[in-house]
């Protein structure tokens, strides 16, 4: 998978940019087929109301489907921990989507060979 990361209000180091590619490693293994995924990292470092919060976004582009995450966090790990989680949990569901309408695809065409033969 590519990864893109960008910081705004904040500069990448390689601590970040290896925590970053660690943590996606996790839906990485979902995409192990598909060469084309493309993972742009966006972090940001905001101040509202006197208190400072860190933001990741993340938008995965694969096989036609586009997954985003976005959290906010205390610290910079954090942010990036739960829109890891949140990008995780989205691929993940979509797979098995997938999975489960390939299966029941499956079922209907075994019944229908099952019915064509018994007429012989």
């Amino acid at each position: 998978m590519n990864y893109n990361v960008k910081g705004t209000g904040l500069q990448i180091t390689d601590e970040i940019r290896t925590y970053v590619e660690k943590r996606l490693g996790h839906a990485d293994k979902f995409l192990q087929h598909d060469t084309t995924a493309h993972t742009d990292v966006e972090l940001a470092h905001q101040t509202s109301e006197g208190r400072q919060k860190y933001r990741s976004e993340f938008t995965l582009a694969s096989e036609g489907n586009v997954f985003r995450a976005e959290a906010m966090g205390d610290t910079l790990h954090e942010a990036i921990d739960l829109a890891t989680a949140e990008l995780t949990t989205e691929v993940l569901k979509t797979k098995k989507k997938n999975l489960r309408r390939m299966r029941h695809s499956a079922v209907k065409f075994k019944e229908f060979i099952r019915g064509f033969t018994d007429r012989f």
